[in-house]
């Protein structure tokens, strides 16, 4: 988990990680209003966190134009605008933010470089192993992640079952963003799931 100090310092930074803004916006939500107005929060993690991130999260976005609802993600207004408007960015100056340049493919591309080389799960060895056991206490199971088709279910397991992920990942359901959100965790059981998608 990251630290407190850590993401404080993280989400101030124009130069960020991407990376380390999706795991700080998935563990710390209290964070996610500022993730959001980070230049290096790519479109995925915008609609991500429009969907499951906070009420302040949600807000700054809407301000930016962006919505659970909407399709491909794309800043509505410059976010010089938007940390100049919105009361949840208020410890932003408007100067210290540009347009948001991290496009989908970038992201995809770093992400992939900085899987390891060798990971210690093959698909066909995680195809043969059992499925997870379910431990959270909402009742997901992993016959439900690997089959459910609604959307709201599968994110819902993502974030709430963090057991049953490879499930999701192999979920052909898992709609494009989770996929994508899910690579980036580089759990070496998750990328394994994701190696035997079509």
């Amino acid at each position: 988990m990251v630290d407190y100090d850590k993401a404080v310092a993280t989400v101030q930074d124009p130069n960020a990680d991407p990376v380390l803004l999706a795991k700080i916006a998935y563990e710390n939500p209290e964070f996610g209003a500022n993730v959001a107005v980070n230049p290096r929060c790519y479109p995925g993690l915008k609609r991500w966190l429009a969907t499951f991130g906070d009420e302040r999260a949600r807000q700054t976005l809407a301000q930016m134009g962006v919505t659970a609802e909407d399709g491909p993600v794309a800043d509505a207004q410059p976010a010089q605008d938007v940390a100049a408007d919105s009361a949840a960015a208020d410890q932003y100056s408007a100067d210290s933010y540009s347009a948001d340049q991290y496009s989908a493919d970038s992201y995809a591309a770093s992400a992939a470089q900085q899987q390891p080389a060798q990971d210690q799960y093959t698909a066909a060895q995680y195809a043969a192993q059992q499925e997870p056991q379910a431990t959270n206490p909402y009742g997901y199971t992993a016959q439900m992640a690997l089959e459910t088709t609604d959307q709201e279910l599968i994110a819902k397991i993502a974030q709430y079952a963090p057991e049953l992920r490879p499930c999701i990942a192999r979920n052909p359901s898992t709609y494009p963003a989770l996929v994508d959100w899910l690579a980036q965790l580089n759990d070496p059981a998750v990328n394994a799931a994701l190696a035997t998608r079509q």
